[in-house]
């Protein structure tokens, strides 16, 4: 089925009432008018109801004669004598009420293919008579089948709001909804390759008024968004878009990428996590994801040292003391000895509780910790044994960590520190080693 140009954003003029409207008028009608006359109902997978032409028309308007001519023109029409159907149509159409035999006339040429004499038909009709339910369904379900999916939204809408337990009513209406929401999908998609975002963020406005409840149209303002670099925007419509459905796997990827941009990053893990469980492509992403909101919520020094390429003891000393909370807890056995260069420097808390713990020795001849030098792998590994033997309360140590002299080869082959031939270790490895230390300490996965 092809589809008018630009079908979801724009709409001809109309002749049927508003909802509101036309379910006064036909409550008024009702008023003087006796039960609908009995009819089969309309055939819910059916392109065209052909609902019964007498519905909603007043009280004695058709006599007996007429009455039966419409049944069976009706009858005919339903059961593919359209000949038949068209020759009572045309004779009843010449009595003194033609309007329901204009209307089964019209029906003759929907289901003859006629669709452009139907319209017109349909068109007059409504023209005189705007609240003529079997008529405005009757146009509405040429809309449809034309993919004319905003007109066919709008009129479904409009007679499900009179007719509200009318199961065929609420089925099109579902299917022009779709249908219309893939066409905005289409013209926001257009526009926004075209550069246009101004015409992709009405498209997506469309599809949010369509469907409020649905991701759609809040996605599309999150494209829309994103392209113009209106990163606070977009992450406001990926919000309702997740809210509606999380479910959406390559979506939640676009959200995780935008919520590291933008420094979210609690966002991010969270994302990054559920789509890990099922992606194990996300999984890197994830770590990434987890350092950063890590390193966001550190004091400056030791954010500085996780973010180094070449971490120092005093570096270290700091993410001992930030990430591990043995270290800051642990009772000193003895007095730290006195190391010049660990006075007078914003990580020299930690690095005097560092030396005192065992994790760095100070030179007796110059008195100096060496607190800029650069950790090596080896050395790494030897304190990250020792933070083990305070995260795990005095148990024993499993795998690699229970050797007394670690190897950086025998850490990484069990998850601990990251491989890698460098002799020294850059912060972002180092944050990752004292998390999979305390944690096999603690009795859980390294990794």
């Amino acid at each position: 089925m092809s589809r008018p140009a630009r079908s979801g954003t724009s709409r001809g003029p109309r002749t049927v009432a508003a909802g509101g409207g036309l379910a006064a008028a036909l409550l008024l009608l009702s008023g003087c008018a006796t039960a609908p006359p009995a009819a089969s109902p309309p055939d819910p997978d059916a392109p065209f109801a052909f609902r019964d032409p007498a519905f909603t028309l007043p009280s004695r308007t058709l006599g007996e004669e007429e009455a039966k001519r419409l049944a069976r023109g009706l009858s005919d029409l339903r059961s593919g004598r359209t000949d038949e159907a068209a020759g009572r149509f045309r004779r009843g159409a010449s009595s003194r009420v033609p309007l329901p035999f204009r209307l089964g006339l019209a029906y003759v040429d929907l289901a003859s293919g006629r669709n452009g004499r139907a319209r017109a038909t349909l068109e007059a009709i409504l023209e005189e008579a705007p609240t003529y339910v079997p008529a405005a369904e009757a146009r509405a379900d040429l809309d449809a089948t034309e993919g004319r999916f905003r007109e066919s939204f709008d009129s479904y809408r409009e007679l499900l709001a009179v007719l509200p337990d009318d199961p065929r009513l609420a089925r099109r209406l579902g299917e022009a909804r779709s249908g219309l929401l893939a066409s905005l999908r289409d013209d926001a998609g257009e526009a926004l390759e075209a550069g246009d975002v101004a015409a992709a963020r009405r498209a997506a406005l469309a599809a949010v008024e369509v469907a409020p409840d649905a991701p759609d149209g809040y996605r599309l303002l999150f494209r829309a968004a994103e392209s113009e670099g209106k990163l606070e925007d977009a992450w406001a419509a990926a919000e309702k878009a997740r809210a509606a459905d999380p479910s959406d796997a390559e979506f939640g990827k676009a959200v995780a990428d935008l919520a590291m941009k933008t420094e979210r990053y609690a966002d991010a893990v969270e994302i990054y996590e559920e789509l890990s469980r099922t992606d194990p492509s996300c999984v890197e992403a994830l770590d990434e994801a987890r350092f950063q909101f890590q390193t966001q919520n550190l004091p400056e020094a030791p954010r500085r040292a996780a973010l180094s390429p070449r971490i120092t003891r005093a570096q270290l000393a700091a993410l001992l003391w930030w990430l591990v909370p043995e270290v800051r807890g642990a009772r000193v056995p003895t007095p730290p000895e006195v190391a010049v260069d660990a006075v007078d420097r914003a990580e020299s808390q930690a690095l005097v509780r560092a030396i005192a713990l065992g994790f760095f020795p100070v030179t007796r001849d110059t008195h100096r910790v060496g607190a800029d030098q650069p950790v090596t792998r080896v050395e790494l590994a030897g304190a990250l044994r020792r933070v083990a033997l305070l995260a795990s309360g005095g148990a024993p140590l499993d795998g690699c960590l229970a050797e007394e002299r670690p190897t950086p080869a025998a850490l990484a082959e069990c998850g601990i520190l990251p491989p890698s031939s460098a002799r020294f270790v850059a912060g972002r490895e180092a944050v990752r080693a004292l998390e999979g230390a305390t944690r096999a300490a603690r009795g859980g996965s390294p990794r």
